[in-house]
């Protein structure tokens, strides 16, 4: 997996994947896709049940590592787009590649800092930066192999609220997840990537995931991130947000006047970094090209085939080379 130095991280809204969806066919898929696309780690949203990810993972090998967590919505938030199911989420690496970085106990002995659910934030009314109402989830990978890693990957994943409005009607709820996004971008990453735990190693930080706003360009349709194109400043910080091609399929029961009734409609999913500090690593950014005439020919122009036995989401891989 990988190619010499680089490595490939991906990002997928895998659509509601449960004990029950992950059928043979879709887990099989997941893993072809993880696997032709040389991804070394692939951060899943919508995994709603740790079940789930056994089929993949069977698939996938013994080479390969896995955890789930769930990020439960807040029992206090009663917005009206509050969404009832929760969210759940996986990170699947492979562990040829990668590996979890190692804490120093007390002890002397060393343990895996474990993915956890992100919940280590403040929220500043005065800005209008409101609490999540799922948290993310956050993730510590190195090099693995002789000798450890030089270089730390920190891994944000967050699945921005969805409620089913037309923000092109209602923008109150275009606001509610630009302020998700805005407490993402300028609290949490930024304070992750500030942290310090002793290791000694340069550290990378990189927010993914499906944020539900499209980046705002000639073809792309409202509801757009409020976000510079060259880069949001914050202090030394640069804070870009980049993947601009259409990811999001169209539901079969999407009809709008004079717009076709198949294939894509939104550009949700993206990764956000500092590109002061990732540039050190030439980030490079693609989509899987799964509709076209290559590998995944057998999807090629069927979005209902896809959309039915896979998910409503494309995937995304951000390329490193340190």
């Amino acid at each position: 997996m990988g190619q010499g130095k680089q490595y490939q991280i991906g990002s997928f809204n895998a659509r509601q994947l449960s004990r029950s969806t992950s059928t043979r066919i879709k887990a099989a898929m997941i893993a072809k896709l993880i696997r032709h696309e040389q991804m070394d780690l692939i951060g899943m949203q919508e995994v709603l049940d740790a079940d789930a990810l056994i089929p993949i993972m069977a698939v996938l090998g013994t080479d390969w590592d896995k955890v789930w967590l769930c990020s439960r919505p807040k029992p206090g938030i009663k917005d009206p787009d509050h969404d009832p199911r929760g969210e759940g989420y996986a990170f699947i690496w492979n562990k040829r590649r990668l590996r979890l970085i190692q804490t120093n106990l007390l002890s002397g002995e060393k343990e895996p800092y474990e993915p956890q659910v992100y919940n280590e934030y403040r929220v500043d009314f005065k800005q209008e930066l409101m609490e999540l109402v799922r948290d993310p989830v956050y993730g510590r990978f190195t090099v693995s192999g002789l000798g450890g890693g030089n270089f730390e990957l920190r891994i944000l994943m967050d699945h921005i609220r969805f409620n089913g409005i037309d923000e092109e009607k209602d923008r109150r709820f275009w606001k509610l997840r630009q302020n998700e996004f805005d407490v993402l971008t300028k609290s949490i990453l930024p304070k992750l990537e500030d942290m310090t735990y002793g290791t000694q190693m340069p550290s990378y930080t990189i927010l993914m995931g499906d944020y539900n706003m499209n980046l705002r360009r000639f073809w792309t349709k409202k509801p757009f991130l409020e976000t510079p194109q060259d880069g949001l400043a914050l202090g030394d910080k640069k804070i870009v947000t980049v993947q601009d091609q259409p990811t999001k399929l169209r539901s079969p029961n999407y009809k709008k006047p004079n717009e076709p009734t198949v294939g894509y409609l939104h550009n949700f999913d993206h990764f956000s970094y500092n590109i002061n500090r990732l540039s050190a690593l030439h980030p490079a950014c693609r989509r899987v090209d799964v509709m076209g005439t290559g590998y995944y020919s057998e999807y090629y122009g069927d979005y209902d085939r896809y959309r039915l036995e896979i998910s409503d989401h494309i995937p995304i891989i951000l390329t490193i080379s340190p």
